[in-house]
């Protein structure tokens, strides 16, 4: 962890402890038979959320990124600058120097106040990446409004430079020393620093992929890349010119070439997915029943050769993270005009097209938040057609939240969203403040995203003695206040009805006619309707309506849904003789215990050395003719709940 470039603070790391890392760690497991595209996340523009004071600094940057992906948002919208005068990809909005020696940069020999509130972390020193195979140290760089992108003269220039307020624009630039030898330019109304790089970003983002290994904390990551030119030196707030061709970046530079620099093991691609949907006997459909996608999300076909395929699929995150071990998907966003002639062809085996992987929907909203209109769900149309695909669904969602939140009541604008089938994008700087100054804010719009259990929920085991049922089931709250379709904790031995779904029709739920314990609920549900648990937000949502159209439905009753955690505490499954996933024996964090393959293979790899010349140093006398090599068994890990 110490030379990891995650790091995030710890006020956002205890936003995401229990009972919050288990409510998110169930809503992802209840999902991973679902594909990526249909699943709901926060998202967030790193302008709004990092930049929006135009401090482009890296350590800021470091604790700000870190901070967002320790609190759980998921997708993230990046703007990228093409830096000519480096062949850069920066984050800086305009082009800085290489270094301090630029003759036009000068020196200032102490920091003004507003630049001595920038620090370094707490180890006192510059940043560095892991690894920089092919890219260059150094970037700049801002975001831009957002998926529309913004030309650097149209960022936000309200918050003053570090330069005098009312100061005219001048070609001079003023580089401020640091505690970490790493000057920060101050270029118009931007202050950067020249590792703020795409590079620096994919850093970061490797170090938290490193440090989430685990079956319990892995996750999908998504960023968009929205493409603009970085304004000239020389006129730093005004528009961007386009480059000359000779300027464009090439081989070596293109945004493949910089996001695979750090992530190449853990990036999920379009090459990858063409190839596995050309043959899901061989890809997605090769794995066991309890972990094969789920029916209805895609369309399949029998192509000449007898083979299924598909046009439309996506993986589930059961297969990208536990089976392929892929953490990453990164596509192309908005390209400005200045960046029309740039070759997105070099990028298309790696990065996905643009606004491949974001779906943009406009919403509005009514007095008590909830959606007049955009929302993707319909009670009376259980099908996904093309008015309720929710496939790679994000809404702008501007809200306004305190600086002290209390992060246990679910922001309704935000849960509205996610129930609509929308992933909530987060486009506003929250309390006026970066989220590496509060991340607090930021946390309680991600925690609003969750639309599974209610605040507080699940609760503690009544006991942990084997066979104990206090608090090991899951029930739908049905009843008309807040918490309607939330989920809480019950004893398994109370009879309630149970949730049926029918598994070839994503939104096809009913009502069992009969109560049951948890233990007889699968015998209650009609064929071909099982009992079951919903898998998304919009599954969720149509349970929810069933129910409420049941006329035989006692509005307050709870609802058995298909979820216990009989066998460990704390490790939520979808069956009723589930086994948990992560085998806990002895290890005091009872459900992080088992790591992603990825990591177990070093220690595979260590243990097998040292088994080898240890027995080579015992049998250095044997006769050579009789030795022979022994394959060294791996270990037999368990991704995701039966």
């Amino acid at each position: 962890m110490s030379n990891s470039l995650y790091t995030p603070a710890q006020a956002a790391l205890d936003t995401v402890t229990e009972p919050w890392s288990e409510a998110f760690r169930t809503q992802r497991d209840v999902g991973l038979r679902v594909p990526i595209n249909y699943l709901t996340a926060a998202a967030t523009s790193l302008r709004t959320s990092c930049f929006s004071h135009n401090q482009y600094e890296n350590t800021a940057f470091q604790r700000c990124f870190s901070n967002l992906l320790a609190v759980g948002f998921r997708r993230f919208i990046v703007d990228v600058y093409w830096d000519t005068g480096r062949s850069e990809w920066s984050l800086c909005p305009v082009q800085v120097p290489a270094s301090e020696s630029n003759s036009e940069v000068s020196p200032v020999a102490g920091l003004s106040s507003a630049a001595a509130t920038i620090s370094p972390d707490a180890s006192g020193t510059a940043a560095r990446r892991k690894r920089q195979d092919d890219v260059s140290s150094t970037v700049s760089g801002s975001a831009s409004a957002s998926s529309v992108g913004a030309s650097p003269a149209s960022s936000e220039s309200s918050v003053p430079s570090l330069s005098a307020p009312g100061a005219p624009e001048s070609t001079s630039i003023i580089s401020y020393p640091t505690d970490y030898n790493m000057p920060l330019f101050q270029v118009g109304n931007y202050n950067c620093t020249s590792t703020m790089t795409l590079s620096y970003l994919t850093g970061i983002l490797e170090g938290f992929v490193d440090e989430t290994s685990t079956t319990t904390e892995a996750r999908v990551t998504f960023l968009v890349l929205n493409l603009h030119a970085a304004a000239p030196m020389a006129a730093p707030n005004s528009p961007a010119q386009q480059p000359s061709p000779d300027q464009m970046p090439g081989e070596g530079h293109f945004l493949s070439d910089v996001v695979q620099g750090n992530l190449t093991d853990e990036l999920y691609t379009p090459q990858e997915l063409s190839n596995e949907r050309s043959n899901l006997a061989k890809t997605w459909d090769d794995t066991s029943w309890d972990t094969r996608p789920m029916a209805g999300y895609y369309e399949t076909f029998e192509n000449s050769d007898g083979q299924t395929t598909t046009v439309n699929g996506w993986p589930t995150e059961a297969h990208m993270e536990f089976k392929e071990y892929f953490r990453l998907v990164a596509g192309i966003g908005t390209i400005d005009p200045q960046m029309a002639s740039y070759d997105i062809g070099a990028d298309q085996n790696i990065l996905f097209g643009p606004d491949t992987i974001n779906t943009y929907h406009e919403t509005t909203l009514s007095p008590t938040g909830s959606l007049a209109s955009g929302c993707l769900f319909d009670a009376s149309n259980i099908d996904i057609t093309a008015t309720t695909n929710s496939s790679w669904a994000v809404s702008v969602t501007d809200v306004d939240i305190p600086p002290n939140p209390n992060v246990d009541e679910p922001i309704p604008i935000i849960a509205n969203t996610t129930s609509c089938g929308l992933s909530p994008f987060l486009n506003t700087t929250l309390a006026s403040t970066t989220a590496d100054q509060n991340p607090l804010p930021y946390a309680a719009f991600v925690h609003s995203t969750l639309w599974s259990w209610a605040a507080g929920e699940p609760r503690n085991a009544t006991s942990t003695h084997n066979g104990a049922t206090g608090n090991r089931c899951a029930v739908m709250n049905t009843a008309a206040d807040a918490n309607a379709g939330r989920w809480r904790t019950a004893d398994c031995n109370e009879r309630h009805r149970a949730a049926c779904h029918d598994p070839s029709s994503p939104y096809n739920w009913r009502l069992s006619r009969d109560p049951a314990s948890y233990f007889s609920a699968d015998t209650v549900c009609p064929p071909p309707f099982v009992f079951s648990a919903p898998h998304t937000a919009l599954e969720n949502a149509h349970l929810l309506a069933a129910i409420r159209a049941d006329a035989s439905a006692a509005r307050a009753d709870d609802v058995f849904l298909n979820l216990n955690s009989m066998q460990i505490k704390d490790c939520w499954v979808l069956s009723i003789n589930g086994t948990c996933p992560y085998r806990p024996p002895t290890d005091s964090d009872r459900t992080r215990v088992v790591v992603v393959p990825t990591v177990a293979a070093v220690i595979i790899f260590v243990c097998a050395a040292l088994t080898f010349f240890v027995k080579c140093a015992a049998n250095r006398r044997e006769d050579k003719r009789g030795r022979r090599r022994r394959m060294v068994g791996g270990w037999e890990y368990e991704g995701v709940p039966s």
